[in-house]
C-alpha cells in the first residue's frame, strides 16, 4: 500500500468519525434549543390567553402567567394606573443601549400590558453557538494534530528498521536482515539497501581479490627479479670477473692481443648487463612519466608490443608532446595502456587496435579500441583484476576510466585524466 493513501485513510476516517460526533453534539444542542423555543412559545400563548380574559382587577391568572419562567425574545409587564407597579428600567434589566427596540402596549382595564422585544435570548443563542463552534474547532484541531502525530509515528516506524539495517551494513557485518514492508515506498528502499549490500559485498570481494593479486604480482616480480639477477646478471658479472682476473694475472707477460680480447669481453658483458638492468628498470618504473617525456614512454611501450605481437596491427595516434602530467596521472596513463594491450592480446582475438591520445581542454584522454569479440555488457559484470586496477589508478589520479563498445564491433577502453 502507498504511504500517502494510508495516511489519507487514517486522517479521512478519523475526520469522518469526529464530524459524526460533532453532528451528534450539534443535533443534541439543537434539540434542546427547539424544546426551549416550544416551551417559551407555549408560555407566550398562556400569557396572551390570560391577557384576553383579564378584566378589571381580576388579573390573577395574568399575573401568575407573568410570574412564571421568562419568555424568549420578549419581555411582558403590566403598568398599573395606580402606579403600584412601575415600569422596569432598561438598565436594571441589563438592556441598556437597547431602548430603541419596539414596545407595544395593550390596555387591560385598570392597567396596560407592555410588550417589549428582548435581545438577550438571541445574544445568548449567538454566543452559545459561537462558543460551540469554537470548542468544536479546538477539539477538532487538537484531535487532528494528535492523529497526524500518531499516524506519522506508526507510518514511519519502518524507518527505524531501515536505519538499523544501514547501521548493520555500515559496520560491515554482511547483508542486513530487513523485515517485509507493506508500504511500497519502504519496500523499494529495502530493496535498494539489499542491492547496495550486494554491490558492497561485490566491491569488498573485488578489493580482496585485487589485494591478493597485488601480493601475488609482487611475489612474482620478486621471483623474476631474483631469477634474472641470479641467472643473467650473475653470469655476466661472473664473466666480467673472470676476464678481469685474467688481465690481472697475465698483465705482465700476456700478449697485447689477449689483453684486448679480455677487455672486449668485459665491455661486451658490461653492456649486456647494463641493457638488462635498463630493461628491468623500465618494466618496474618507466622513465619520464612525471615530466614531459610521457609520449616517448608510450611510444616505446607501443614499439615493444609491436615486436611481441606482430600479428596485431597497432595504429597509434599520439601527439608530439603533452603538458607535464602529475606523477600519478602519467603512471595511470602508462599502466592503463599497458593493461589494455595485454587484455587485447589475451582475450579479444583482435586483428587491429587503434590507439588515440589527445588533450581536450584541461584533460588528457586515451582511447584503446579493438575489433575483437569483446563487448562492454559482458566485460563490465566480470570486471576484475586488470580492469578494476585501471579504474583504481584513474581514481587515484583524479580521473576516470570506463568501457564501452567500439564502433564497428569490439571493446573500447577510455581514460580521462586531468592535466593539472
Amino acid at each position: 500500500m502507498d504511504l500517502r493513501w494510508r495516511l489519507f485513510g487514517y486522517v479521512l476516517g478519523f475526520a469522518l468519525a469526529l464530524l459524526a460526533a460533532v453532528a451528534a453534539w450539534v443535533g443534541l444542542a439543537l434539540r434542546e434549543d427547539v424544546a426551549a423555543e416550544m416551551e417559551a412559545a407555549a408560555r407566550l400563548v398562556d400569557v396572551v390567553r390570560a391577557a384576553g380574559t383579564a378584566t378589571g382587577k381580576d388579573s390573577e391568572a395574568l399575573q401568575k402567567a407573568l410570574d412564571g419562567a421568562p419568555l424568549r425574545h420578549v419581555v411582558l409587564s403590566v403598568e398599573r394606573s395606580t402606579l403600584e407597579q412601575g415600569v422596569p428600567s432598561l438598565a436594571a434589566d441589563g438592556r441598556a443601549g437597547l431602548s430603541s427596540l419596539p414596545v407595544r402596549r395593550i390596555p387591560l382595564g385598570d392597567g396596560t400590558l407592555v410588550i417589549r422585544t428582548d435581545a438577550r435570548a438571541e445574544i445568548h443563542e449567538v454566543l452559545e453557538g459561537g462558543l460551540r463552534v469554537m470548542a468544536t474547532l479546538l477539539v477538532f484541531s487538537l484531535a487532528l494534530a494528535g492523529l497526524a502525530w500518531l499516524a506519522a509515528h506508526r507510518a514511519l516506524a519502518p524507518v527505524r528498521e531501515l536505519e538499523r539495517g544501514l547501521a548493520h551494513l555500515g559496520r560491515g557485518e554482511g547483508a542486513p536482515s530487513l523485515p517485509r514492508f507493506e508500504l511500497k515506498e519502504f519496500a523499494s528502499i529495502a530493496a535498494a539497501i539489499e542491492r547496495l549490500s550486494g554491490e558492497l559485498a561485490e566491491a569488498r570481494a573485488t578489493e580482496r581479490d585485487m589485494a591478493r593479486r597485488l601480493v601475488e604480482l609482487q611475489e612474482a616480480e620478486r621471483r623474476e627479479l631474483a631469477r634474472e639477477l641470479h641467472d643473467e646478471l650473475g653470469q655476466s658479472l661472473t664473466a666480467i670477473g673472470i676476464a678481469a682476473a685474467c688481465i690481472e694475472r697475465q698483465a705482465g707477460r700476456a700478449a697485447p692481443e689477449a689483453l684486448v680480447a679480455s677487455a672486449r669481453d668485459i665491455r661486451k658483458e658490461s653492456g649486456r648487463t647494463l641493457g638488462l638492468v635498463r630493461n628491468r628498470l623500465a618494466q618496474l618504473r618507466p622513465q619520464g612519466l612525471d615530466g614531459l617525456r610521457v609520449v616517448d614512454a608510450l611510444n616505446e611501450l607501443v614499439a615493444s608490443w609491436r615486436g611481441r605481437a606482430p600479428e596485431i596491427g597497432i595504429e597509434a595516434e599520439f601527439p608530439a608532446d603533452l603538458p607535464a602530467l602529475p606523477p600519478l596521472a602519467g603512471l595511470a596513463l602508462y599502466r592503463t595502456l599497458q593493461e589494455a594491450l595485454t587484455n587485447v592480446l589475451r582475450h579479444s582475438v583482435a586483428s587491429r587496435v587503434r590507439l588515440s591520445l589527445r588533450q581536450i581542454g584541461s584533460e588528457v584522454e586515451l582511447t584503446v579500441a579493438d575489433n575483437g569479440v569483446g563487448r562492454s555488457a559482458d566485460a563490465l559484470p566480470r570486471a576484475r583484476g586488470g580492469l578494476a586496477g585501471m579504474r583504481e589508478r584513474a581514481a587515484m589520479a583524479g580521473g576516470r576510466c570506463w568501457l564501452d563498445d567500439a564502433p564497428g564491433g569490439g571493446l573500447r577502453v577510455c581514460l580521462s585524466l586531468p592535466v593539472a
